[in-house]
């Protein structure tokens, strides 16, 4: 437990120089309209340095720590952004809502970042909204395909399978696994049978041409960031989160020319 404690603290601590602390700025509230003319909000956290992410919490990050993180990472020159696609839909909060949301919303606020900013511009998701991110960068691609503002995504535990896996049989994933080209940064919790899986996932996902990149968090299970009965790591690395998303824009950076 030390050793896995010891690694993970490494990874947490190795990005804290990459960006310069930036002074505090207040989050705003935006609104968008969708192309089917519903109005979804968007929590805006501003930053003065030269990424935004785009988040697909799709409730504006509404829960403690998102709100924590986001500020977390604002202060550390990373703007963030995040919709309330659930609240603007009248949704529930349940996984299965995502399914619901078009994959046209997603160009829609893609549209709205490139037009407003002049930003490198990353996406982030987890568990089953990781497929939303997916469907709309395949989209965008499919739209925009020498635009290269979009710079990478992180796929936090993603839930990219369709329907439960059999028993010996190899997984069989969601229609938007391996149709984009922008590069991936995958974590999954030590804690959840998914880790066995990640290998075979990565390659699913890079059959479109996109590099993924994967790293196995020790000891936590997958939604570390929600869970009342958090563990010693799961509440380490919760607060952490920012870091952790941190270390993985370290990894989707543009190589040096």
């Amino acid at each position: 437990m030390r050793y896995l404690l010891k690694n993970l603290v490494t990874l947490l601590l190795a990005v804290l120089l990459v960006a310069p602390l930036s002074a505090e700025l207040e989050s705003e509230l935006r609104e968008i309209e969708m192309p089917d003319g519903t109005d979804i909000e968007i929590r805006i956290f501003p930053a003065d340095g030269d990424r935004l992410l785009l988040g697909f919490a799709c409730d504006a990050g509404a829960g403690l720590h998102e709100e924590e993180t986001a500020k977390a990472l604002s202060e550390d020159g990373v703007e963030v952004w995040m919709p309330d696609m659930l609240t603007g839909y009248m949704l529930p909060k349940l996984k299965s809502s995502v399914e619901s949301i078009a994959t046209e919303d997603v160009i829609a606020l893609l549209d709205m970042a490139v037009a407003e900013s002049d930003k490198k511009i990353y996406l982030i998701a987890s568990g089953p909204d990781t497929d939303l991110l997916l469907r709309g960068v395949a989209l965008w691609e499919e739209l925009h395909p020498d635009d290269d503002r979009l710079k990478g995504a992180i796929l936090l535990f993603p839930r990219l399978n369709e329907g439960k896996p059999q028993p010996g049989m190899p997984p069989v994933y969601k229609e938007s696994v391996g149709k984009t080209k922008l590069d991936l940064m995958l974590f999954e919790g030590g804690r959840t049978p998914n880790r066995w899986g990640i290998k075979h996932l990565s390659e699913s996902l890079s059959a479109g041409g996109s590099t993924v990149h994967s790293k196995v968090i020790p000891s936590v299970r997958g939604y570390f960031f929600k869970r009342e009965d958090a563990n010693l790591p799961e509440e380490t690395v919760t607060f952490q989160l920012a870091g952790l998303i941190k270390a993985g824009l370290f990894y989707l950076r543009e190589p040096e020319q």
